[in-house]
């Protein structure tokens, strides 16, 4: 939607109309789906065609942002109510000539006295109609013209949906918490996330990146927020979800149970249908289940929200490894559609001499977490050394901490400011004493019979930024060095192991699955993919959210239907506001952490919750930054 007839949007006028011919412009703007006439946002009103009903489409926009408008200051819902009705009249054809101004003075006075960046604003488009198509208001308040029955397309997000994978309504679910209504909240959240006390723990938190507090004081605590949700719904009894409205016919068979096959299964019983998960290991949950200690995800909390997806009519078949798939025996059995998620089990090789000789001590990272997660018992050595600098490598390396090891460290090719970790795994693994040597790779695996003793090292130095956007590691010369260690782990990346398949789904060069970014079909017309698969390893919210989208993708194939349309604000400074009241400075709450001495010897959890009075506290920082767009 670049050619445009007129655009107000961020103050900046772009007026093409009068016969001019509409030409481009360079705007920062919200792109809705399809052919749109008109669009009006918080950002200001842009129209493509010339002949847009600009009176229709802000009684629409108001009708929208009256649904947002919370009634806490009051300001913004009466001021809302007030233009709704003297719209509202001027349609009845009982408008007058001071209609106008007191629009213009109401839409000021709502936006200099609201509490929340919602009510600052949301009214400013209307202004701008007002003022750019004053012809068309005075034309409906004579009657020349009347308000037009269509339906217009609308949508809401703020800067920490839009930066969070599954796009969660993370303010609504925290104003529902403010008010001490924390069953209500995970309702909210379950919407979109079936799984809140394990995102609640893992999550790598974009929302908090992306809060307009964040350059203000400090972010809201997002994470933690819905993690309290959580928390006070297994502590009270725990609701179960809701039974769908209307069964189904059609079953659909999941390969995986992890975050992206449950939440499928969650969204897809919910509307109905029938579903089996086929699961190759012990238990459900993925990498959530055998791939995070229990100091950062406890098992039981898994184990909980499991059980309530099990509750609902969803089959679980444990240790049931389909390792040669046939579309034709599933729809045999009676399976309609097949989502694949199977996650990225397989560990990646880090390409050093000596790897494939299978020595004694050298061990894969995303095995070691899955041996101890199923309660293998691992001896602790005197001296491991960790490859990576992922989280997969942080998990491996406190976890040996925990295990018995006495030094544990982490060899990484970059610098810190290049590790992909969150720096809260950092930042509790230097707590526990494990060391981290930065530009360092190992080149070969030293051994003594057919066990690990050494590794020969080099050090590497930044050069100029790779595909991924950090800067390349570069070999030193004649800076080699030999590291004694008893063990190696070797955590890089991992990849998915798929089965064999008798369709035409096709994969990348990558190994993974070719999926629509979308509807995540695959070539295969009912054969749907999701989650590691097709994404390469990735977090649980991620894998989470294409288990939402492949189950709406579902449910419009054995429906019949088009997917919706999607849109799109990428690229659009969503933080940008026109009006912005004062914030006084408010920093965030802290939770307790388990003291590191502590840590060691035991996988007791180390981050501590908040409690309900911390997390209403917490709850009342949220400025609202809710953006409202509507269009034709």
């Amino acid at each position: 939607m670049n050619k445009v007839a007129f655009s107000s949007w961020n103050g900046k006028v772009v007026d093409n109309r009068n016969g001019k011919a509409e030409k481009d412009v360079a705007a920062n703007f919200p792109a809705p789906g399809g052919k749109v006439a008109a669009m009006m946002g918080w950002g200001g009103l842009v129209a493509s065609d010339s002949k847009a009903d600009i009176p229709s489409l802000t009684f629409n926009y108001l009708k929208e942002a009256r649904k947002i408008s919370c009634g806490e200051c009051s300001v913004c819902m009466i001021g809302i109510d007030r233009l709704l009705d003297i719209m509202g009249r001027m349609a009845d054809g009982k408008g007058s000539k001071t209609d106008l101004s007191e629009m213009q003075v109401i839409v000021k006075q709502v936006s200099a006295n609201s509490k929340c960046s919602f009510g600052q604003s949301a009214l400013y488009p209307v202004l701008d109609a007002i003022k750019y198509y004053k012809a068309d208001f005075v034309a409906l308040i004579t009657g020349e013209k009347k308000l037009n029955g269509k339906e217009y397309q609308s949508t809401v997000t703020a800067p920490c949906m839009d930066a969070c994978p599954a796009g969660l309504d993370i303010p609504g679910y925290i104003e529902l918490i403010k008010n001490n209504r924390f069953e209500e909240s995970l309702g909210l959240i379950r919407q979109d996330c079936v799984l809140p006390g394990v995102i609640g723990r893992t999550c790598t938190h974009p929302c908090e990146d992306a809060c307009v507090r964040k350059d203000i004081d400090e972010s809201l605590s997002i994470r933690l927020l819905k993690r309290a949700a959580a928390d006070f719904d297994l502590a009270n009894g725990a609701k179960p979800f809701g039974a769908p409205a209307k069964e189904k016919e059609e079953k659909v068979a999941i390969i995986g149970a992890g975050p992206a096959g449950l939440a499928a299964a969650c969204q897809l019983r919910l509307k109905g249908y029938g579903v089996t998960i086929f699961e190759s290991l012990p238990h459900a949950g993925g990498m959530a289940a055998v791939g995070i200690p229990d100091y950062r995800l406890p098992a039981d909390v898994l184990t909980h929200e499991i059980d309530l997806i099990k509750r609902m009519g969803v089959e679980i078949k444990l240790n049931t490894k389909i390792e040669k798939l046939s579309i034709k025996d599933l729809k045999k059995q009676g399976y309609s559609a097949l989502f694949v998620a199977v996650g990225a089990h397989q560990g990646n090789r880090i390409g050093v001499e000596g790897e494939a000789e299978g020595y004694e001590g050298f061990v894969d990272g995303v095995k070691f977490l899955r041996d101890m997660n199923l309660g293998i018992k691992i001896e602790p050595a005197g001296k491991v050394m960790i490859v990576g600098g992922g989280n997969v490598a942080l998990d491996c390396a406190r976890s040996c901490v925990r295990i018995g090891f006495k030094n544990v460290e982490i060899i990484y090719r970059r610098s810190q400011a290049e590790m992909p970790a969150s720096d809260e795994e950092t930042e509790g693994a230097l707590e526990e004493g494990i060391s981290i040597r930065f530009l360092s790779v190992p080149v070969k695996i030293i051994a003594k019979n057919g066990k690990v003793t050494g590794a020969e090292c080099i050090k590497m130095k930044l050069g100029k930024p790779d595909e991924s956007g950090r800067r390349r590691p570069v070999p030193v010369k004649g800076s080699e060095f030999t590291v004694k260690t008893d063990m190696i782990i070797a955590a890089i990346g991992q990849s998915p192991e798929l089965p064999t398949m008798d369709t035409k789904v096709g994969t990348t060069a990558w190994g993974t699955v070719e999926a629509d970014p979308v509807t995540l079909t695959t070539q295969m017309a009912g054969v749907f993919a999701g989650g590691d698969c097709v994404s390469g390893p990735a977090t649980l919210i991620e894998a989470l959210n294409m288990g939402n989208r492949a189950a709406e993708g579902i449910a419009a194939y054995l429906n019949g239907n088009a997917p919706a349309e999607q849109v799109s604000f990428a690229g659009v400074d969503l933080a940008k506001q026109r009006g912005q009241g004062l914030v006084v400075n408010n920093a965030a709450a802290d939770v307790a952490l388990l003291d590191p001495k502590k840590r060691s010897g035991g996988f007791e959890e180390v981050e501590g919750g908040f409690i309900a009075a911390q997390a209403t506290q917490e709850a009342r920082r949220c400025l609202r930054c809710y953006r409202v767009v509507v269009w034709e």
